[in-house]
This record gives structure tokens, sequence and C-alpha cells, in this order.
């Protein structure tokens, strides 16, 4: 099926149900086997070399190039792995931060923290409003095993306040968005957005890519600023080869 990108303009995400084939799935899967420590996930993710790799083959799908910003650059990989034995809920919320190089004196630019040794700031929306996360699902995921729950078209409405972001719940509902192992999720940052904790035995393993502008304002810089000023190191870079069966 033909990713709809109306319904990402209106309703803040969309789904692909075809993105990797399972044999890319299982080694993507067995790339990310032991990472993050025994924690949910981690988000430094973008610096390794197979990562950076899938990155760049997200981008040059022809359905996701045709929604993601000019010049876009991979800036934040973040994996999430829930299960039974590793089990959250999140509340509901919107994506405000993003990775940056360093700290400025920006006024626009609030909520600055550190997480996983890394700089993270909210800049304004204007900023946000540039940014896509494409989720890349390596196990079918529905209500009961974690799968996002999203209040469509709430992305345009800005930055909300917790009771806004309640009022807006209220007024327009929310969406259970299943999707397929092998699958992407579309997602703007502002989409409010929540899920529950795994009540099933099947896991739910996402890595979550987040692609920007690969200049953004304010002063600000992306911590990893472009995945092509990579060099060879031996880890089998090969501009325009890559799949991930062949990692």
């Amino acid at each position: 099926m033909e990713f709809d990108r109306d319904k990402l303009t209106t309703a803040g995400y969309g789904v692909i149900s075809e993105f990797l084939a399972p044999r890319e799935v299982d080694t993507t899967l067995r790339l990310t086997r032991g990472l993050g420590g025994g924690r949910p996930g981690t988000r430094r993710l973008i610096d390794v070399p197979w990562c950076a790799e899938l990155a760049r083959y997200i981008t040059r799908d022809e359905q996701i190039r045709a929604v993601l910003p000019e010049s876009a650059v991979a800036v934040q990989c973040t994996l999430f792995v829930k299960s039974p034995s590793r089990n959250w809920l999140l509340a509901l919320h919107q994506d405000l931060s993003i990775p940056v190089a360093e700290r400025i004196e920006a006024a626009q630019c609030l909520g600055w923290s550190d997480k996983e040794g890394e700089i993270f700031v909210q800049p304004p929306a204007e900023v946000l409003d540039q940014v896509l996360a494409v989720r890349l699902h390596l196990d079918d995921c529905d209500e009961h095993n974690g799968a996002l729950r999203v209040v469509p078209g709430s992305h345009r409405f800005g930055r909300l306040s917790a009771d806004d972001a309640r009022k807006t719940r209220e007024l327009s509902g929310e969406v259970s968005v299943a999707v397929p192992r092998g699958g992407v999720m579309l997602m703007r940052p502002l989409l409010l957005h929540a899920s529950s904790k795994c009540s099933s035995e099947r896991p739910r393993r996402v890595l979550h890519f987040v692609f920007g502008p690969m200049r953004i304002p304010h002063g600000l810089r992306w911590r990893y600023p472009h995945f092509s000023e990579l060099t060879e190191n031996g880890q089998g870079y090969r501009e325009g080869n890559f799949s991930p069966s062949g990692i």
C-alpha cells in the first residue's frame, strides 16, 4: 500500500507496512542484541556504523525521501525495548528535545539537559516542525505490546502545556497505531502520543530515527551533523550499496 503523504500532513503520522524484508529484520535484530546494557534502550546509536548506514538506507526510500526535509540528515537513533521483563508506560507528551553539539545563549531555546552524555535542548516549534521521526519496528506491534496511541492532528497546535494536551486528547480522541514487523511509522515530534505497558509475552523493539535539515537556526548545531562525513573505517561503508541483510 502506498504511503499517504496527506495523512502525515493532516494527522501528523503515517505507516509504511512493508519496509524491511524478514531477513533484513533478523539481521538488524542481531546487531541490536545486547545494546542498552539491560536498560529499556539507548539513545546513542547513530554513531555506530551499521546504524548510520541504515539511516542512509531509509533516506533513499522514495516514499520517505518525499517527506523528509531538504538535505535531511539523521541526527539521532534510539533503541526502545519493551517486554514483560523491561516494561513501562509512556504518559501523553510531545517530543520536544533534540541533540545538539553545545549549549548556547538563546532565549528561544529552553530545557537544556544531559542524557547519556549528550546535550539536549527544546528549540522553538519552528525547528521541530522541520523534524521527522521514522520508527522502524522489529516486531509486530499492537495495543497488546505497547503500540503508540496518538492524538491525530495535535502536531498543528505547537507546543502544548500538560493541561492543553489533555484537553486536546479529550476533544480529538486518540488512535492506537499498529505497525507490522519490518514496517515503519513516520511521525512529527509535536504529535501528542502515549503508550501502555506491554500486556503480552511479545516484545516491542523499535529503532527510532530522527531526521532534520542539515542547518537549524538560532545558532544551534546538531551534535551529529552529517553521517556522510564518516570515513572508511573497515566496517563496511559502501555508498549506494547498503542493505541490512548485507551487513
